[in-house]
Parts: C-alpha cells; structure tokens; sequence
C-alpha cells in the first residue's frame, strides 16, 4: 500500500512538473557597482565594487512576480578624518566591506524583455573583524539590516539602486547612510 502511494505521487509529480517549473525561474547576475555613504564619520564620492549573485523568480501571473536576489556585494565607502584622534574612531580612507544581500523584490513585466523592480532587501555584513576602532573594537556591526532597492531589467541586463542605513560602532556611533547603483548582467537558467 505504501509503495502504490509513493508511486502516485511520483507519477503526479511527473504530470504537473512542467507546469510548476513553468512558473519558476533562476538566474545568475554578475555585476560592479557604485557606492557612497554619508554620515558624520563618512563621506565618500562614487567608489567601485563588485556583486554576484543569483536570482529566483515565481510567478504570480504573466505581468507579475516574486524575485529573490541572494548575492555577495562589495561596498567600499570612505571614512573621513572627522574621528581619526578619538579612541573610538577610525582611521581614514576607503574600507571594503563585504555584504551577503537577500532583496525580495516584485517584478513588473512591461514587455517580455523590460521589466521594473521595487521591494526590500534584507543585507548583513561578512567581515565585520575587518576594520578596527583606535580602541582594537570592531568598526562595524554584521547584524541583519533592512534597506529597498529599486530596478530596471532590460533584456540581460539590469540597473538597481540600493539605499540602506548601517549604523556603526565609530565614535558617536555614527552611521552611514549607503547609496550604490548597480548595473550588471543576468543570465537565466530556466
């Protein structure tokens, strides 16, 4: 009797994996980036990066869909001299962080090939050891931040621009408030 039930649910999911697989979609996008953060520690002009990542797309309807972005990023933002004498400070220059990102995005199909993009991104920080206060204390946090983002697809490629706030363990606890505009290519698997 068991063995007769798992071969019907073998043989239903045979029957219906096209139509289930027709809804989902997954994607590799690689891509640079643009970053700036401001704040009272920070000032910075366009700095580049990098991002890799994957997309997972369903389907809610022909125009309409649920897209998961997980990637790695790299920011690199400068820190001004503004802290550089207190023992909570840091020195100055640009730091390179590195950020897991999950961006859980609804996805509007103007055309088959142009799509607009618009939800919220979850990001927590991978090397938070990195950088060190005049103190030895960690510079930043890793805990999970929310932030929106906001894209354009156009065929293979896709624009997005990111703003996110990450607070910091620089003296006065002072934040920076993180813009980055990406532009990259996608690649769908199915």
């Amino acid at each position: 009797m068991k063995q007769c039930r798992h071969l019907l649910i073998l043989i239903f999911s045979l029957l219906y994996a096209p139509t289930l697989l027709a809804q989902i979609g997954l994607g590799i996008r690689l891509g640079g980036n643009l970053s700036n953060a401001n704040g009272d520690g920070f000032r910075s002009a366009q700095k580049i990066g990098f991002q890799a990542g994957a997309a997972l797309r369903v389907d809610i309807t022909k125009l309409l869909a649920v897209q998961a972005e997980p990637s790695f990023n790299i920011t690199r933002i400068r820190a001004n001299d503004r802290t550089a004498m207190y023992p909570e400070g840091i020195q100055k220059g640009t730091k390179s962080l590195h950020y897991f990102n999950l961006p859980v995005l609804l996805k509007l199909k103007i055309t088959p090939s142009f799509a607009l993009l618009g939800g919220v991104e979850f990001s927590s920080l991978i090397n938070d050891d990195k950088y060190r206060l005049n103190n030895g204390a960690p510079a930043f946090r890793s805990d999970v931040r929310f932030g929106h983002s906001l894209g354009v697809e156009l065929s293979r490629f896709y624009f997005r621009y990111r703003g996110l706030k990450r607070p910091s363990d620089v003296h006065g606890n002072w934040h920076a408030d993180i813009e980055q505009y990406q532009l990259g290519m996608k690649f769908d698997l199915f």
